[in-house]
Order: structure tokens, then sequence, then C-alpha cells
């Protein structure tokens, strides 16, 4: 296992016992008042459904707490790798500093708000660096309260910001779409949460290519695996288990109720780099970034089989100084490429991303058990 935080499962299980589900679902040993007691047989059959729609929320906030975590250290890697000394170290501290990653929110239903809680929980995320545009403002005090900008200004908050999480309904999305686009720049990363919008729509719709759409992988022969969707996505995300099953790099995708393909990955591998040439680091320093901040790796703790520059660039291209050539996210989506290959085939690569991803919840799990947040 890799990364700084290394804390046993009597940890874990010390936490879901100081935070019983019952706090989440009062009617859980009250069978007479439950939801599903009042279903007809046809009724209940439908209930997969319920666990379906949850396992896919889950998911959807796991992917983008990481992200979201990984190109804030991202951010901060570009003095940080001038100095031999720190070179093969993390950045592990929160990111209340300079150039920190401006992060924007359209549309605060369900979808967005479940985001909003889950970076400012587990992403090492300063509230005021998180912006909100919502047709009700005024509904999210509990957000403003804690610094976080909300208005009703979708204009201004594709302005302010570097990464944009469209939350809207599909029949939505264009008028969004229009309004913001001429305000979008070369390095505007939208991050649509529309299952049912194709990424080359998108890139129609908001006229960039630096697009990320999460996708979850549904198999009607899993629809009756066991999932826990009567707890809150926040508390579902301090399980280990849970989180494990939402990466696009997971070892065991047969037996989960939805899963997410190595294709969504390897789309955040390449805006991971297109954010390190938008910041003028060396094809070099952008892969050793990468390496520390998206899969972990440490002056201690390296990685062997690691990506290198021929995985990304023609050989004849191999200068570490030039800037990696911007790569089109919408095409990287639609194939296989040679670097996916490489994380999906190397065993060592799989391991070090899986315990990267799980230290973002990691972290706060830790924290929270033992009383300091």
């Amino acid at each position: 296992m890799r990364g700084v935080h290394r804390y046993n499962m009597a940890l874990l299980t010390r936490l879901n016992a100081k935070n019983d589900d019952t706090t989440t679902d009062i009617t859980r040993n009250l069978h007479t008042l439950q939801f599903e007691s009042a279903l007809s047989e046809e009724e209940r059959k439908l209930l997969f459904l319920r666990a379906r729609s949850h396992a896919i929320a889950v998911s959807l906030c796991a992917q983008a707490t990481y992200f979201v975590d990984i190109l804030n250290e991202g951010r901060q890697m570009k003095t940080h790798l001038k100095s031999p000394q720190k070179r093969a170290t993390r950045i592990l501290q929160d990111f209340n500093n300079k150039d920190a990653l401006l992060v924007g929110i359209i549309g605060c239903g369900h979808v967005g708000s479940q985001i909003a809680h889950c970076l400012l929980t587990y992403g090492r995320m300063n509230p005021s660096d998180l912006h909100i545009s919502t047709r009700r403002p005024e509904t999210l005090e509990y957000l403003t309260s804690r610094g976080t900008e909300c208005y009703n200004n979708n204009v201004k908050l594709v302005s302010s910001v570097r990464l944009v999480f469209v939350c809207v309904l599909p029949s939505q999305l264009a008028g969004v779409a229009e309004e913001v686009k001429e305000y979008l720049t070369s390095t505007s990363i939208i991050y649509c949460t529309a299952s049912s919008v194709t990424s080359r729509k998108l890139k129609q719709l908001f006229g960039v290519d630096n697009i990320v759409k999460p996708e979850c992988d549904i198999k009607p022969e899993n629809w009756e695996k066991t999932w826990d969707y009567s707890v809150n996505i926040n508390t579902a995300l301090g399980r280990k288990e849970t989180v494990e099953t939402t990466s696009p790099f997971a070892f065991n995708k047969t037996d989960s109720i939805v899963s997410t393909p190595a294709r969504v990955g390897g789309v955040m591998v390449y805006a991971f780099l297109n954010m390190c040439s938008s910041l003028g680091m060396g094809r070099q320093d952008s892969l050793d970034a990468l390496h520390l901040a998206m899969f972990g790796e440490t002056d201690k703790e390296p990685i062997d089989d690691r990506l290198r520059v021929e995985h990304f660039a023609k050989k004849s291209e191999e200068d570490t100084d030039k800037v990696f050539p911007r790569f089109d996210l919408v095409k990287i989506s639609e194939t296989t490429t040679v670097a996916l290959k490489k994380i999906v085939e190397s065993e060592e690569l799989k391991h070090a991303f899986a315990s990267r991803y799980w230290e973002v919840f990691e972290q706060y799990v830790h924290l929270k058990a033992y009383g300091q947040v």
C-alpha cells in the first residue's frame, strides 16, 4: 500500500461504530415505517433502482472529489519540482495556499449539492475556492456561512473558476452552454454529470474539448447485489470497500452494481497533463507531477513501472523541456490510448492508483475517528 497514511481496519471499525447508520435512517429497525413496507410485491421488484441510483451517485461524487484533489495537488508542483530535495516528495498539507484550484458548480440540485458536500468534506478544499451558481442561492446558507461563493450567474462562475461541474438536467444543457461558451478559455475544464449526453455532443454545445464525463457501466445480472442505500453519500465514502468499487481502475468490477470504465481514468490522466501544460510545465516535470499527485509516488515508495514521455508523444517529440501538445479529451475518451493500455496492464500502477484514490477519503476518516473534525 502506498501513501503517507496507513491505518488498520480497527480504525475504520471504530469510526463505523461511532457513526452508527441509524443516525441516517431512523426507521431501520421499525419495519412498518420503512419505505418498503407500503410496497406491493410487484413494486418491490423495482427496489433495485434505489440501490442503483445511490451507487451511481456515490461513484460520481467519489470520482469528482478525487479529480479535484489531484488537480489541486498538481497545481502546487510547478514550484515544488524546481527543488532537487523536494522533487520526489508529496505535498500533503491542506491547500489553503497560492494558486489553488478554483472550482465551480452550475446547478445545485441533488447532484450538485452532493458534489459540493463531498468536495468540502474530503477534498482538502478551502470553501472560498468553491463557487456555486444556482437559481436559488438563498437556500444555500449552510454553504455561504462557510465561505463558499453562491449566486445566480453562470457567466460570472465560468469566468472565475478553472474547473466547472455542470450539474443541470439534460434538457437545460443547451441553454447553459449557449450562455457561457464564449466565456470559456482553452484551459477551462468542463465536468458534466449528464449521463445521457455524449462527450462529442458536449464538445459541440460548449465549443471546447477539455471535457471530462463520468460514466457508469450497469450490468443487469448484478442488480440483485447488496448495496446499502440507507446511508448518505458522505457516510458511504467513509468506507474503504465502497470507495474501491468507484475507482475507474478497480480490480474487481464483476460484483458491483455499477462500475466505471477505465477510459474515465485515462481522461483524468490527460486532463491533468493539459493542466500542467497550461502552467508551462515541461513534459518530464508534468509526468513527475502526475506520478506524485495521481499515483501517490514518494521517494520512499518509488514507482518502477512508470509512465514515460513516449506513452504520450511520438519519439521525435521527446524533448522533455517542451510542454506536451494539448490533448483533445473528447478524442481521448473514444479510444484506448497507449498510456491507458499501459496503466491497465501494469499491476504496480493500478495498485498505486487504488492506494492514492482511497487516500483522498482516508485522511478525513482518520481525522474524524480521532475527533479532529
